[in-house]
């Protein structure tokens, strides 16, 4: 009895490490590359998926989903992820300039977080989804925002 419970418990204890060491290893290069996770990234992540949701809610409306156009908006929804990665890298390479903000990855981040909400706001337009004016201008806001606030901060452009 004592040899089967001291085998079970190395068995779970050696699959435990096993799941520290991948989680390690997939989670280090991960923070690095992405840098400090902040609630923005999270944003961004909910409002790629819902843009993904309904656009291919809107396929379905207007009967034109295309595997093929929903596979190239993938790779381009892919690629806001390559942006932001670069952002960091950015960061990473002038934290002295930037006094260690993540002034580039938090721009492109807010940049994404305009075009992704108008893009889920164009597609419900599409449908025939009335909504506030308001959502779309805070939306514009947001991406005028992301433009412009890594120039100013960076450079010194007022």
């Amino acid at each position: 009895m004592a040899k089967r419970l001291s085998s079970f418990l190395f068995q779970k204890e050696n699959k435990m490490f096993k799941l520290g060491i991948a989680s390690t290893a997939i989670g280090v290069p991960l923070s690095f590359i992405f840098g400090d996770w902040t609630p923005l990234m999270g944003v961004l992540m909910v409002l790629t998926a819902l843009d993904i949701i309904t656009g291919i809610a809107k396929g379905f409306y207007d009967k034109g989903l295309r595997s093929r156009k929903m596979s190239q908006g993938m790779v381009r929804k892919g690629m806001i992820f390559v942006v932001i990665i670069l952002a960091n890298m950015i960061d990473v390479a002038m934290a002295s300039t930037f006094n260690e903000l993540p002034i580039a990855k938090m721009s492109a981040i807010t940049f994404y977080l305009g075009m992704e909400g108008l893009s889920i706001v164009e597609n419900l337009a599409q449908m025939n989804m009335p909504m506030p004016a308001f959502v779309k201008n805070y939306l514009l806001v947001l991406k005028e925002n992301g433009e412009n606030v890594a120039d100013k901060k960076t450079f010194g452009k007022k």
